[in-house]
């Protein structure tokens, strides 16, 4: 895609002008575009109107760029399960930021909700998924490669390989703040 066309689809964007299509043109914006339109991806952090564009913000911003701690404000209030997001997509994404932030730079505001997540779910019917994404966000954050993460290593029941990644955590957070 040649950077006028991509000029002309973020005007598109930026006029609200995208309607339907608006996801498919982010996508096309952040893809060929690159961390030039950063702004305007990052305008659609929190997008009640379509989660899907919310988590594909998400995703950009700190997977793809990694310039997620400078949204850390926005991931928090995603992680705090906003109700317009009814199918989790943009909290699913949120957590998963969480761990690419982490893994980037210390944060331990963004620790201590992803390790409240791990620890105690949301409450809702799918709190073990939420509770495993938890987990493998923390592994992340505390160093861990993509695949590492996903699962424990040959031999390891995956709830000890989650406690050992709790316990971490609460390692890591103490040797930053004692006092908490």
């Amino acid at each position: 895609m040649r950077p006028e066309e991509v000029n002309e689809i973020a005007r598109t964007i930026s006029a609200g002008l995208a309607g339907r299509d608006l996801y498919r043109l982010l996508y096309a914006v952040a893809r060929a575009g690159g961390p030039a339109y950063e702004s305007l991806v990052a305008g659609y952090l929190v997008h009640p109107e379509d989660p899907e564009v919310s988590a594909l913000a998400v995703q950009v911003l700190t997977g793809h760029w990694r310039v997620g701690a400078k949204y850390r404000k926005q991931i928090l209030e995603l992680l705090g399960s906003p109700e317009w997001d009814q199918s989790d997509d943009a909290f699913m994404a949120a957590v998963a930021g969480a761990g690419e932030t982490l893994h980037d730079g210390f944060d331990a505001e963004l620790l201590r909700a992803l390790l409240k997540i791990a620890q105690e779910g949301r409450g809702e019917y799918n709190d073990d998924l939420m509770q495993r994404l938890a987990v493998e966000a923390i592994a992340r954050a505390l160093g861990a490669s993509h695949a590492e993460s996903m699962r424990p290593p040959e031999g390891v029941k995956r709830v000890e390989w989650s406690q050992g990644w709790m316990r971490a955590a609460h390692d890591r957070l103490h040797e930053v703040a004692p006092e908490l």
